[in-house]
């Protein structure tokens, strides 16, 4: 799916909107394996979707959609910073503003990275789906 979004910017040698693209289908993704609102966005999308529980005394807080109960809290939470630092640092500011990626091994290297937010992603998905299965 990336490949399909990224790959002609890229190619083009339009690098910001490579990498921009990459990064909003990372964000589509989080936001339907949450079951999250469209008005939830970037860095808050992440929080809201990774987040810990707020109260770990409560049974029926669980965190957020996608937190891992059964990780180690930090791993877990780090998770969470992952996703966090990586809009916050690709695709916040080329939402704001113009961001000129000149560096095509830069440009290709946040591709990846989303590309392996993807893949994390997928593992979740497969636990949610295996979660639910009878």
């Amino acid at each position: 799916m990336l490949e399909a979004k990224a790959r002609p910017q890229f190619l083009r040698g339009d690098f910001e909107a490579a990498d921009f693209m990459a990064m909003k289908e990372v964000e589509v993704r989080v936001r339907e394996l949450a079951g999250l609102s469209n008005s939830v966005i970037g860095q808050t999308l992440m929080t809201d979707a990774f987040r810990p529980p707020k109260n770990a005394n409560d049974p029926n807080d669980h965190g957020g959609p996608l937190w891992d109960p059964t990780a180690a809290p930090g791993e877990a939470v780090a998770l969470m910073e992952l996703f966090k630092g990586a809009f916050g640092t690709f695709k916040n500011p080329a939402s704001h503003r113009r961001v000129d990626f000149t560096d095509p091994t830069e440009a290709a290297e946040v591709v990846l990275l989303a590309d392996l937010l993807m893949h994390l992603l997928d593992k979740i998905a497969a636990a949610q789906n295996a979660a639910t299965s009878p």
